[in-house]
């Protein structure tokens, strides 16, 4: 070609190898920690899906690390990573010059979905061993993921039922017209001929009709389910109820810059030593208070496999969405629970005429209510109202004078009297409790653990929604995206150790 010096390739020069793959990286580089530390996970019960039948056998492991690598460099594509185990010089070394297609790995990750849980507590346990995790201090707060769908592309319940009229009516429209053609045709040209196919528009009304139907029924078996119904029995549904055809398990939720849109609610427990995320869970329900008996009890199964001994206390923090009943009587076997009743500082709106109990304060050491004019109620056990649901009386015997008497006292009182229920006293003991002030330095601590490590894993990783569809595939995602998290966070602690050892052994 003219303009280009082409020489051919001598073949009696002999061929000069590259370089390893570790030169070309630098004994520096962060990629020989993470190989170190995936090489201490267990990884038995991953399929490989190597039946022997003559493909190229692909280790469990090197998959493994592919993705997981991938996600620390915030790929999540499968076809992304196809390409970087070709160009990129850490992909390739930790895939070992092997090139795994992207099915083979979109197919290791589908299959092992159910076991990725298995692999998250796996680092939990890594960091525990390198003694990253105090236990003593553990934040739990929710996020929401963006799930892969659009709230366009989905109906609502009333909907459902009116396009379902509008195209069964359609449909019985186009078969009339076809038998009609059909008679006309017979006449024309015989019985025996067949002049024409299905139409086309019955075949795409009839299948968007049985897509319709079938979201329909998922709808109304769910909601059997909720409402502890039998198949005969119609379920309560509200018309503004949506579902997605892409992703049936996704719901609408509020997310974080205030728009409605499909997703999922991920939960996690941060330890405050380290930031390594000890529990975690990812659900389609969009309230957070339902979510804190299984993260308290994963917590509970941590402190069992690190060893803690009984009387070391694990405090668990959480914000308001997490307080209720239920949920405060889950502490306890060494887990003492700071659940807020509201926002730090600021005071629910008064929508009562006369203050209700929320508005008092309880000292449990003394079993007396402050009211908000400051004065003492305390507990009449001679007119005390027996059996459930109410437990004890509470009378203030000194009410004149109070600047509150006109918003504290009911018309006809002449002093101030508490009927509290034993939810009302379970929710007036943690509101006292978060107002020690030892117990308020810690749940300010709150805020940081756990939001900081949820945006590292959204903002560093990159990882803003779940990229696959179904509960659980989108669950087996965010545990993954979990497990990175402690791997770098154990990646770095080990480096930081190194570090230290050799400047100490310089000194």
């Amino acid at each position: 070609m003219a303009g280009i010096d082409y020489k051919p390739y001598d073949m009696d020069t002999p061929y000069l190898f590259p370089p390893s793959l570790a030169d070309f990286l630098g004994p520096e580089d962060e990629v020989h920690i993470f190989r170190e530390v995936t090489e201490e996970l267990d990884i038995g019960y991953l399929d490989g899906d190597f039946t022997g039948m003559g493909q190229y056998p692909h280790h469990p492991r090197m998959l493994l690390r592919l993705l997981l690598w991938g996600m620390a460099n915030r790929v999540v594509s499968t076809r992304r990573i196809e390409v970087m185990a070709r160009r990129d010089v850490s992909f390739i070394y930790l895939a070992g010059g092997q090139r795994p297609s992207y099915r083979t790995l979109s197919r290791f990750r589908r299959r092992n979905a159910g076991e990725i849980k298995r692999l998250f507590q796996q680092t939990v346990l890594l960091c525990a061993r390198l003694g990253m995790i105090g236990l003593g201090h553990i934040a739990l707060d929710g996020t929401k993921l963006k799930a892969h769908t659009s709230k366009h592309g989905a109906m609502s319940y009333g909907r459902m039922k009116q396009e379902e009229e509008r195209l069964s009516s359609e449909i019985d429209a186009i078969m009339e017209q076809a038998e009609r053609l059909d008679r006309e045709e017979g006449c024309a040209f015989g019985e025996d001929c067949n002049g024409y196919n299905l139409p086309e528009e019955l075949k795409r009304r009839e299948g968007r009709l049985e897509r319709i139907r079938s979201l329909r029924e998922d709808l109304e078996c769910e909601k059997r389910k909720e409402q502890h119904l039998t198949a005969e029995l119609p379920p309560m549904i509200d018309d503004r109820e949506q579902r997605s055809f892409a992703d049936r398990d996704a719901r609408m939720m509020l997310m974080k810059r205030g728009e409605f849109d499909y997703g999922y609610n991920g939960q996690v427990c941060v330890d405050e030593a380290q930031g390594v995320i000890l529990a975690g869970d990812l659900t389609n329900e969009a309230f957070d208070g339902g979510h804190l008996p299984a993260m308290v009890d994963e917590v509970r199964k941590v402190r069992e496999e690190v060893g803690t001994a009984d009387d070391e206390v694990t405090q668990v923090t959480a914000d308001r969405g997490y307080f209720s009943v239920a949920n405060i009587e889950q502490e306890g076997e060494g887990i003492e629970l700071l659940i807020a009743s509201g926002r730090e500082g600021k005071e629910e709106p008064q929508r009562e005429k006369a203050y209700s109990v929320e508005r008092f304060d309880y000292v449990p050491e003394d079993d007396v209510w402050r009211c908000p004019g400051g004065r003492l109620l305390r507990r009449d056990q001679k007119r005390e109202t027996l059996g459930p649901p109410l437990l004890r009386r509470y009378t203030c015997p000194d009410c004149e004078g109070c600047p509150l008497r006109r918003q504290c006292l009911r018309p006809g009182e002449q002093h101030r009297t508490l009927l509290v229920k034993r939810q009302q006293l379970i929710r007036a003991q943690m509101r006292a409790r978060l107002k020690l002030p030892q117990k308020q330095a810690v749940y300010r601590k709150r805020k940081w653990v756990a939001e900081q490590n949820i945006g590292q894993i959204k903002e560093g990783l990159g990882f803003r929604g779940v990229t696959v569809r179904g509960r659980v595939y989108a669950r087996a995602q965010w545990l993954l995206a979990l497990a990175v998290h402690n791997l770098l966070k154990a990646m770095r602690f080990i480096a930081g150790v190194r570090r230290r050892e050799a400047l100490a052994a310089r000194a």
